[in-house]
């Protein structure tokens, strides 16, 4: 089975256990809440704006530490979740970490998968029942993924970075929110936002390699990155014709450049004019 095989494969299976969630019977997080409520569930961007790197957020395992520590050195993609989330919460992470399996980027050194509890209430247990329920094995996407909570104050005010709204369903103990996904460089800042129900490998790369700020990835990754813009609207990076044209431009220039000057050093053009 190719690559391509195996990624449509796991992407259509993926697909498949969102629209079971859409469907089944599992109640709404927001089905106990009323229309304002609901109004007020949504997100403003904030790309650019730089995470509180001081605040304290324990893991899974319950270790204590700042977001600075479990951010490290590399990009991550983050995830705001609720632990015991019956719809959405869980399709989300199988379709990113499956989709980060598939960046061929390398867990660890090239991408952290950062998740963070809604819910201050929620516990380890339930932030480890939600790594291994959801998180794909493929890889080693699991063993750099890290489920982290907080203090109602410190998640409100990561919340607020990420310029997230949400309303608690006390009946149901559960939070509607946006579902999205974020891209944050190594130094905190939010550098993209991905829209959770267009997700894909390709895009996924490219947003890391470009919060990597050119120490991840590869020469063509940066061609791509020349080549292709992206689409605030979808969340996606998509082939930009001007981007192809000038890059084009400055390979034709760069080649130019390169001919005249093998033209002087053998002496077929004169360098000197008039």
């Amino acid at each position: 089975m190719t690559r391509f095989q195996q990624t449509s494969s796991s992407v259509f299976s993926i697909w498949m256990g969102l629209l079971v969630a859409l469907v089944s019977p599992a109640p709404c997080a927001h089905a106990a809440l009323n229309r304002d409520q609901l109004e007020h569930v949504g997100a403003t961007s904030t790309l650019g704006s730089q995470l509180l790197l001081q605040v304290p957020l324990a893991n899974e395992q319950d270790q204590t530490r700042p977001l600075r520590e479990w951010l490290q050195t590399t990009p991550a993609v983050w995830i705001n979740a609720d632990y015991t989330c019956a719809t959405l919460c869980g399709p989300l992470l199988s379709i990113v970490s499956n989709a980060l399996a598939d960046t061929g980027l390398r867990p660890g050194l090239d991408f952290r998968l950062v998740v963070l509890g809604l819910d201050p209430k929620d516990t380890a247990g339930d932030a480890r029942a939600m790594k291994a329920k959801q998180v794909t094995t493929r890889g080693e996407v699991a063993d750099h993924a890290t489920f982290l909570r907080g203090t109602p104050s410190a998640v409100n005010a990561l919340l607020a970075a990420f310029g997230i709204r949400t309303s608690y369903d006390s009946q149901r103990d559960q939070f509607a929110h946006p579902i999205a996904a974020f891209v944050v460089t190594p130094d905190g800042r939010i550098s993209r936002s991905l829209s959770g129900l267009a997700i894909d490998p390709d895009s996924l790369r490219l947003a890391l390699v470009e919060a990597g700020r050119g120490h991840i990835g590869s020469w063509s990754d940066q061609i791509h990155l020349l080549c292709y813009g992206f689409d605030p609207a979808t969340g996606v990076y998509t082939l930009a014709i001007w981007r192809v044209l000038a890059g084009a431009l400055v390979i034709t220039t760069a080649a130019l450049i390169v001919l005249v000057a093998l033209l002087i050093r053998r002496g077929g053009v004169s360098p000197k004019l008039g």
